[in-house]
């Protein structure tokens, strides 16, 4: 089996309130055996005070932590810089292997928007981390790849800054933590190593509050850390897929735009093939009709109304079942149903990609993410359906003004449409479903229902002519007085 592209492993974690670490600190790894040491300590308090000490250093900047002129003190000036952020920007490795290795201190950590961390401003986080410590939660990992893999397709700052500012904020929301670009803090460091022929990149985050939604409901900070393997296979994935994109990634999602490109032509009204121009089903025309005529009721002062923007009312719901009704009759057309075939098949390739990612770095199948179920190819479904469902309410608000606000004489479009409605509106109340093939039978035939409009348009007409002729008879009367 050959070896994974990328590697992912999850470090122990520190945190004064967790309840599963029982007060003991990772204090590193034993060099002989390359086991992990572990230290028990008393209580609560004993634990935060060695963790603070372990991880932001015994005279690192927390002696300086009360003294602002000294705000700006560099790593490298401190009498013991052994604290986390040291470490992560090579404070621990010699200049030769530095060198070697081509790692620059300068260009090592990366902050969440992007940009290298200094040595002035990484003792401002170690006092920052330090600060939030007691109440919140910090967690490390290393992300590991294979060197010749990353080289041949992607520069090594455009991954790590990939990882740092689209990976990492959804893998922290994938382990549940809410908006964690405005909730938490974190930094990914590039080492690497070139005897082993990697590169791998520390990661440490640590809530600023609390951002975990537990079964209360409430928001709190999150107490048991380990990550799963849903969790641990979500990082990895997204990883390979940002070295992956131009290659293999990009062109599928090119051919899904293609294909959902192709698709909303059919409900794009300069188009020839305007799906919404072409019904020939007298049920589908009669929804159309209801729901120009609802959409009437709920229009503002625009020319067009938006889908999502409808009123929440008992009419904005009749509206939406309606809208979708007449969408779900729509795409039974065989031709849109080609075309849904085709952004089908391109989703079902990225899916490959997804599924050929796993097998290749020996990733399980648990919480394997279907394409379709991607927050990429979701948003952009989403989209197109947005469209669609905006161009049956427009067709049908215009459909309904032209037909029935433009016109003041009754034409044989007036006589046919509420013929339609009464057949279509007696075949409901008795319940038969195939509208077109009973309104020719003799138990109401079609022929009856256009004599019925006749005659309930012609009393219509007659009213108004009435009416009419009254208004003129009173100016008469008055005008002879």
């Amino acid at each position: 089996m050959s070896s994974p592209k990328v590697v992912f492993i999850d470090n122990p974690f520190f945190a004064v309130n967790n309840k599963d670490n029982d007060y003991k600190l990772y204090k590193g790894k034993d060099r002989k055996t390359d086991k992990r040491i572990f230290k028990q300590c008393k209580n609560k308090e004993d634990y935060s005070r060695q963790a603070k000490d372990y991880l932001f250093g015994k005279s690192g900047y927390m002696t300086y932590s009360r003294n602002e002129e000294k705000a700006n003190i560099s790593l490298k000036d401190l009498e013991n810089n052994s604290n986390l952020f040291d470490y992560m920007m090579g404070g621990k490795k010699e200049s030769s292997i530095m060198e070697l290795n081509s790692m620059k201190r300068e260009k090592m950590m990366m902050d969440k928007s992007g940009k290298y961390v200094s040595d002035s401003e990484a003792c401002k986080k170690n006092f920052y981390w330090s600060k939030l410590f007691d109440k919140s939660n910090i967690h490390l990992s290393v992300l590991s790849f294979n060197k010749d893999y990353v080289d041949q397709n992607i520069g090594i700052d455009e991954l790590q800054k990939e990882l740092a500012t689209k990976i990492m904020p959804m893998f922290l929301k994938r382990c549940g933590y809410e908006n964690p670009n405005q909730t938490m803090d974190w930094v990914v460091a590039l080492h690497s190593a070139v005897d082993r022929n990697n590169y791998h990149f520390h990661i440490g985050f640590i809530e600023k509050k609390e951002s975990y939604r537990t079964t209360d409901n409430k928001l709190h900070f999150k107490q048991r850390l380990n990550l799963n393997e849903e969790e641990l296979n979500f990082m990895k994935r997204q990883s390979i897929l940002s070295i992956e994109r131009a290659k293999v990634f990009t062109p599928s999602l090119i051919k899904l735009n293609q294909s959902l490109e192709e698709y909303k032509k059919f409900f794009n009204p300069k188009e020839r093939s305007f799906t919404l121009k072409n019904i020939k089903n007298i049920d589908l025309e009669y929804k159309i009709l209801r729901l120009g005529y609802l959409l009437n009721q709920v229009r503002q002062n625009s020319k067009h109304i938006k889908y999502n923007s409808l009123p929440k009312n008992h009419i904005g719901k009749e509206i939406r079942l309606l809208t979708q009704d007449i969408k779900k009759n729509i795409l039974s057309s065989k031709e849109i149903n080609l075309s849904k075939k085709e952004i089908d098949k391109s989703i079902e390739e990225i899916n490959t990609i997804f599924k050929n990612i796993d097998i290749e770095n020996h990733i399980s199948n648990v919480g394997f993410e279907d394409a379709k179920d991607s927050k990429l190819v979701q948003d952009k479904l989403e989209k197109y359906d947005n469209y669609v469902l905006n161009a049956i309410v427009n067709n049908s608000l215009y459909v309904y003004n032209n037909r029935f606000t433009s016109k003041s004489a009754i034409s044989i479009n007036d006589i046919m449409n509420e013929a339609v409605l009464l057949v279509y509106l007696n075949q409901k109340k008795n319940k038969k479903t195939n509208l077109l093939k009973n309104s020719f039978q003799k138990n109401y035939s079609y022929q009856k229902a256009v004599t019925s409009a006749l005659g309930r348009l012609k009393y219509q007409q007659d009213k108004v002519a009435e009416q009419f002729y009254q208004m003129l008879s009173e100016n008469e009367k008055g005008v002879y007085k």
